[in-house]
């Protein structure tokens, strides 16, 4: 038996949120007799009561080794000597303190056949401890779009780098790493491990309750909101008899929604539920009639949405891509993912998914079937492996 590949993973943590699903979802497929899978977290754990470290103990399940970047590297002693000495010798004793950090980071690394950032993010944390040409290719798992922050690839462009994401177009690509001028990109649509058990949605015909439009998200001013209060706005204001409930982790005014909320007057009339543990199964008790979420480009721009679809609940998506975009604003036969940038033409539609069965339930079919033929991980998790085996 040829020797396995050791593969560590680096993670901002283990909450509740795509990144982390995602590191799951590649730990639990890989194979594990070509693999052996190692993950270092930056953040601690119980670091915070609103969002549990929901995949840790999962990752253990599976036997992974689970380590944290503390655990690695010293933490500093900040004794009434050392603060007397570091500010006479010039801050020269955090430098050392930095370079032994540095040092015991590599020698961890040097363990491992290859090193991998799940996230831009995470590389921006360990970018200054680590060298970029101790790298022979840095592996970025890319979880960000250039229109929630530039802020994400801020780092160093010359080096080389093999970025690994969802964007599928080459003028796509061209946009989101602009500036980069050493590097591979590998498409990988966001994967799961599929099942058709919470495929239960059905059309509400009754008019004895509002119908409820759902919205799964972060809570977070990298996470926009506004086009979907704005839509609802004129959902309320055509007299349709709707509920907007927002289901995510985290807190309204700090993420700045409530500006939209207050100058729209529909506060009091939005819905924040939380964070839900088990989304797929909220959507069933929830009796949710559809779903709105952002989209990059005619394709969801999460795991949320995936989770949607493989409910059955019908979607439509507020397009936050900036280039061109031929098939925007439309709902034809042949779209899978109806994405919108004109605020009347998304209200449209929305009433249309609300009112009429048949297209409801025509894209209910269509977007679960999408998830479920080609969305699932243990059918493409060799273009990982590929990357991983290469000498």
């Amino acid at each position: 038996m040829s020797k396995k590949k050791k593969i560590l993973f680096i993670v901002s943590d283990f909450y509740h949120n795509g990144a982390q699903r995602e590191m799951y979802e590649f730990d639990r497929a890989l194979d594990k007799n070509k693999f052996e899978v190692s993950i270092v977290s930056l953040t601690e754990l119980n670091t915070r009561l609103d969002l549990p470290d929901y995949f840790y103990q999962k990752h253990i399940d599976l036997g992974t080794k689970i380590l944290f970047v503390n655990d690695i590297i010293s933490k500093s002693k900040k004794s009434f000597t050392y603060k007397v000495l570091n500010k006479l010798l010039r801050n020269s004793l955090n430098k050392k303190a930095k370079n032994n950090n540095n040092k015991k980071l590599v020698t961890e690394f040097d363990k491992y056949d290859e090193v991998v950032f799940m996230g831009e993010y995470v590389y921006q944390d360990l970018r200054h401890m680590i060298p970029g040409e101790y790298f022979k290719r840095i592996i970025i798992f890319v979880m960000c779009s250039r229109f929630q922050s530039e802020n994400y690839r801020n780092f160093d462009k010359k080096n080389k780098y093999l970025f690994i994401g969802g964007f599928d177009l080459l003028k796509q690509v061209e946009y989101e790493f602009e500036g980069f001028n050493n590097y591979k990109y590998q498409f990988m649509p966001l994967c799961l491990t599929v099942t058709n058990e919470f495929n239960k949605w059905k059309f509400n015909n009754a008019n004895e309750r509002p119908k409820k439009i759902g919205i799964f998200t972060r809570l977070h001013k990298d996470k926009p909101l506004d086009p979907f209060f704005y839509a609802y706005q004129v959902l309320l204001s055509q007299g349709l008899g709707i509920e907007l409930h927002i289901f995510g982790v985290g807190n309204y005014k700090q993420a700045e929604y409530d500006r939209y909320i207050n100058n729209l007057s529909i506060d009091g009339k939005v819905y924040f539920r939380g964070h839900q543990s088990d989304m797929k199964q909220t959507i069933i008790d929830e009796k949710l009639d559809l779903v709105w979420f952002q989209g990059y480009n005619n394709l969801p721009a999460g795991y949320a949405a995936l989770e949607v679809c493989l409910t059955g609940t019908p979607q439509l998506f507020w397009d936050f891509f900036t280039g061109e975009n031929e098939r925007i604003n439309k709902l034809d036969q042949d779209i899978i993912y109806p994405h919108y940038k004109d605020l009347l033409s998304f209200v449209n539609a929305s009433k249309v998914f609300l009112q009429d069965e048949n297209y409801a339930k025509e894209f209910s079919e269509k977007q679960f079937n999408d998830v479920f033929n080609n969305r699932n991980i243990y059918k493409n998790v060799s273009i990982i492996e590929k990357i991983f085996l290469e000498e």
